[in-house]
């Protein structure tokens, strides 16, 4: 008859669950049920009055932890949390952690469930924490209640029983023991028929890969690496950190991780402040440019020779003024010897014959 009864119970648990209940989408209001999700997990039915009215394993583990766990039946559901947590950490689930911390403890308030009381999940809440502080436990609790549940995924005869993307990333980030990081990726995906958050984020020093059951909010995957391995860093400044400072140019005389943009000088003293008029690149190279020295002559003592112009075949200082030879003259051509031009008796200008055309008849 026991067994029956426990049965009887188990089936309207699993009801309740999948929200097949005579109300459509809505779990009937005198009852609710609460999801424990360690990697047991574990379903608890309870009644207005916070009565538990039946206890079930979901997974391979929960149905073990359940199995050797009698007597819950009338019992605070309260209670039977905190003595399922007892049961679940003697069986050693708390000894393996997860990405170097231990395991979490996500506890969901099924949608559209009753609540006893006002204060039932702050007191639900508390109590845990007190149990996992006698059992020297530094596991956290993660709550899911009506309000992180992602109502795209409602469905006429069923709410939606998603959690939602911030509260996966809440429980991401609750277990890497992280706060102040930057999601890069986030995916919902179904893996083997499984519904998950597929999350990638990163602090300052380190890169997360997590899958989290978008269904009960446990913590599938966990994988970490320093950012200088992940290929995202690209600091290679003077704190080597991991975060690439992006202002930081400073190669220069300090290299104190400010730029000294004034700073300019890689002349004579090299202070770390330009030499602006020292142009000095003479005998002397003092810093003091010597402006009248010009003198590249043999001597090279600092002072210009001026009057040595010397570039002759000595070069040796002294001009060679000696002038060259004049050019010997043309000869002049030689004066005439004949007065006789032949102009007057031969030019024919005196005898023209003008009187004598041979066409008029003038003088006859």
């Amino acid at each position: 008859m026991k067994k029956v009864y426990y049965a009887i119970i188990s089936l309207i648990l699993v009801l309740v669950l999948t929200g097949c209940t005579s109300n459509g989408n809505n779990v009937t209001s005198d009852h609710g049920t609460l999801t424990l999700s360690i990697n047991p997990e574990i379903a608890i039915n309870y009644n207005q009055d916070g009565e538990v009215l039946g206890v079930v394993g979901i997974n391979t583990d929960g149905k073990s932890i359940v199995a050797n766990y009698q007597d819950y039946i009338g019992k605070d559901v309260n209670t039977v949390v905190n003595e399922l947590i007892v049961d679940i950490n003697e069986a050693g689930y708390f000894l393996e952690d997860i990405d170097g911390n231990k395991r979490n403890i996500v506890i969901k308030i099924e949608p559209n469930s009753v609540l006893p009381s006002e204060t039932f999940t702050s007191d639900l809440n508390t109590s845990i924490s007190n149990t996992l502080s006698s059992l020297d436990l530094t596991s956290k609790t993660i709550l899911v209640d009506d309000d992180d549940y992602d109502r795209r995924y409602d469905k006429e005869d069923a709410p939606s029983r998603y959690i939602t993307l911030a509260k996966a990333e809440e429980i991401a980030k609750s277990q890497a023991g992280v706060s102040d990081v930057v999601f890069d990726e986030k995916e919902f995906d179904f893996d083997d028929n499984v519904a998950v958050y597929e999350l990638t984020f990163r602090s300052s020093e380190e890169v997360f890969d997590y899958d989290i059951d978008a269904l009960s909010g446990k913590v599938l995957k966990a994988q970490r690496v320093p950012l200088a391995n992940s290929g995202d860093d690209t600091d290679y400044g003077p704190d080597n950190d991991g975060v690439t400072d992006y202002h930081l140019s400073d190669y220069g005389f300090e290299s104190d991780g400010v730029t000294d943009y004034g700073n300019t000088d890689y002349g004579l003293n090299s202070d770390g402040y330009t030499d602006y008029d020292d142009t000095d690149y003479g005998p002397n190279n003092d810093g003091v440019t010597d402006y009248d020295d010009t003198d590249y002559g043999p001597n090279s003592d600092g002072v210009t020779d001026y009057d040595d112009t010397d570039y002759g075949p000595n070069n040796d200082g002294v001009t060679d003024h000696t002038p060259a030879p004049a050019p010997t003259p043309a000869p002049a051509p030689a004066p005439s010897t004949s007065n006789n031009s032949d102009y007057d008796n031969n030019s024919d200008y005196g005898n023209s014959n003008y009187n004598d055309s041979g066409y008029s008849d003038y003088d006859d």
